[in-house]
């Protein structure tokens, strides 16, 4: 018998389509398991590239200021020395060790001594009876630091040279290569005050 009440109709059609789809007309709404795992996947990649970068620049930063610091500590110890051979008067060849290690300068300036030796991979200088003085941080080595002379035919020494190596000591420079750094010096200077 045809219904005359069309949403009576309308009602008993949706009813039929309810059963017949078992209720799924809902969608889920977020993400799939799939997807929740690939977009954890790309995170986790792009935050570990993140702190790999991150990383070797903080590396390479550290590398640069062990060079820099290594350098500057040569270079100075080398313009003191060429400093205070310059202004000597003459070199006591007899307290001085040269060609071997650990070496040691004694100068005279007027009527003071000044002794520069190497005092277990430091080079300290000593005026008079003061108390010795490090040219360096103890944070860089100097090792295999050697002087040598030339003589004048009065046999005086005329021109002392020197040698060493300046190597990165710092506390884990021996399992972390950033903190190894290594440069060799040579040179030396005439004794411009000798007689």
């Amino acid at each position: 018998m045809p219904f005359k009440n069309k949403s009576a109709k309308s009602a008993a059609s949706a009813g039929r389509q309810n059963s017949v789809s078992g209720g799924k007309e809902k969608k889920l709404s977020g993400m799939s398991l799939i997807e929740t795992i690939l977009y954890l996947g790309i995170a986790v990649f792009a935050l570990g590239a993140i702190f790999l970068y991150g990383w070797n620049v903080m590396e390479i930063n550290i590398k640069s200021q062990v060079t820099r610091e290594t350098a500057g500590a040569a270079q100075l110890i080398e313009e003191r020395l060429k400093y205070e051979i310059r202004k000597a008067e003459s070199v006591d060849r007899t307290a001085s060790v040269f060609g071997e290690t650990p070496a040691k300068l004694v100068l005279q300036e007027g009527d003071e001594t000044v002794e520069i030796e190497d005092a277990g991979n430091q080079i300290t200088v000593k005026r008079g009876s003061a108390d010795p003085v490090l040219w360096h941080s103890p944070d860089i080595r100097i090792e295999n630091f050697v002087f040598t002379e030339q003589v004048s035919g009065t046999d005086e020494t005329d021109y002392v040279g020197f040698s060493f190596d300046a190597v990165a000591g710092y506390p884990g420079s021996s399992t972390r290569s950033e903190y190894q750094y290594a440069l060799s010096f040579r040179s030396g200077s005439a004794l411009r005050n000798s007689h």
